[in-house]
């Protein structure tokens, strides 16, 4: 596998790295992050009966907790707090 690109634009980083088959990972993977979130984009090689399927991860990454509004297909946004655990963010 090469080393990943790195690309940033203003405040956001934009990371691709290569497809890795022999991993089932088939397609490239590409990691978007600005203002303390991380937005993964690549392809999972199955799931279920269908092959090919996108697969989106959103991860808070701010050190202190926080909402995080998602909203997927304009079908409204849902709130996502960040778990604390005894006092310390999770």
């Amino acid at each position: 596998m090469s080393d990943p690109e790195l690309h940033r634009i203003r405040d956001a980083e934009i990371t691709v790295v290569d497809a890795a088959p022999e991993d089932d990972v088939p397609s490239d993977v590409y990691e978007f992050s600005v203002f303390g979130i991380s937005v993964l984009i690549r392809r999972r090689a199955q799931w279920g009966p269908a092959a090919g399927v996108p697969y989106v991860h959103i991860e808070d990454q701010r050190d202190t907790p926080r909402l995080l509004l998602v909203e997927v297909n304009n079908g409204g946004e849902s709130e996502h707090h960040r778990p604390v655990v005894q006092g310390v963010p999770a």
